[in-house]
């Protein structure tokens, strides 16, 4: 359906090629091809050492202190997804979202054959109340969460931004509860006015947040570029 001719679909996240930066690409993928290093070849599992040391300072927009060893290339946000999931979800772990979620992810914890518990968001985010109420009530029936899948930046499909004493409230329940944060920012640059907030990850004393970013909704989806922030561990994992 996105394919048919005139259709704008408000259903993905689909920026408009207009906006796509042809002359600026056209003109970078010649800089890459003429240079020693044509960009043709294989490399490294964990990505373009000169992209990863660049992400690394971009992380610090969101509060996020990284090193370029604790950054994953990744083939678009669904992969960093995937290669999370493949990691951490065994068959019927328990994976909190709030509710709605967005779609992929969803299909992407699908695949590991995890349980879902969802718990409702408002104009702040999800609703940290609730989330202990949820944690609590998992524990009375002797069952214990994994997994946290947040989108906390003009999340996907409610377009809420979760404020920043949520943020805060968040990661102490997961040190509280000892769940794993999955944090989906493919839209956090996409900002207009005011500040960037800074990023669950950037509160993570624990190494329990993996953070996902993205350059499909900023430059080009085409290219699938796209990373994963993580603790040296996960990353090594990932990388495995």
């Amino acid at each position: 359906l996105t394919e048919k001719p005139g259709l704008i679909s408000l259903a993905g996240g689909l920026p408009n090629p207009q906006t796509f930066p042809l002359e600026e690409i056209k003109s970078i993928v010649n800089d890459v091809l003429s240079s020693k290093n044509n960009g043709l070849q294989y490399g490294l599992t964990e990505g373009d050492p000169e992209l990863r040391r660049y992400l690394s300072g971009m992380m610090c927009n969101y509060g996020i202190t990284c090193s370029p060893d604790d950054i994953l290339i990744t083939c678009g946000s669904q992969q960093g997804l995937d290669l999370a999931s493949k990691i951490l979800i065994n068959p019927g772990d328990i994976v909190i979202v709030e509710a709605p979620s967005y779609l992929g992810a969803l299909s992407a914890f699908r695949s590991y054959l995890c349980n879902f518990v969802d718990v409702a968001s408002d104009e702040n985010g999800i609703r940290t109340d609730l989330l202990v109420e949820t944690l609590e009530a998992l524990k009375e029936e002797g069952k214990k969460a994994k997994i946290l899948y947040l989108i906390p930046n003009f999340h996907n499909p409610t377009g809420v931004t979760t404020s920043e004493k949520r943020r805060k409230e968040i990661i102490k329940i997961a040190n509280d509860y000892d769940l794993v944060i999955i944090e989906d920012n493919p839209y956090g640059e996409l900002r207009y006015e005011g500040q960037h907030l800074k990023a669950i990850k950037s509160y993570d004393t624990e190494g329990r947040v993996i953070y996902l970013g993205t350059f499909s909704k900023i430059l080009a989806p085409g290219f699938r570029i796209a990373w994963t922030v993580a603790n040296g561990e996960l990353i090594k994992k990932m990388v495995i």
